[in-house]
């Protein structure tokens, strides 16, 4: 069974497969990095989707971000830890997410 961190901003949803998750490190000084396994495509097909970057503008330094980290990867365990009929887990990590990103690279270039 296929299980999806929930993450909901601004009254939308995200869903990001947890099984494709290969890696989990820090961006900038607020963001968190989630890479996949499973690389798609974006509508217009300039660019393929490598993962997900995720914001929280209150974790504004490197200690607060390593803390926003460690909570993500708490949340994947609890949500892998979860029935087979509960496929998706809301995200609520530490500090309040202000931003869901996909991370993109152009190859054509």
């Amino acid at each position: 069974m296929v299980k999806f961190l929930k993450i909901s901003l601004s009254d939308a949803y995200h869903l990001i497969p947890i099984n494709n998750i290969l890696g989990i490190e820090v961006g900038s000084s607020t963001e968190v990095l989630i890479l996949s396994n499973a690389v798609g495509h974006t509508a217009t097909g300039a660019s393929e989707v490598l993962g997900y970057k995720i914001t929280a503008t209150t974790a504004s330094d490197a200690a607060k971000t390593k803390e926003q980290l460690n909570s993500i990867v708490e949340a994947i365990e609890d949500a892998l830890c979860t029935s087979w009929t509960n496929p998706t887990y809301l995200l609520e990590p530490k500090y309040a997410i202000t931003a869901v990103a996909q991370i993109e690279e152009e190859w054509s270039a």
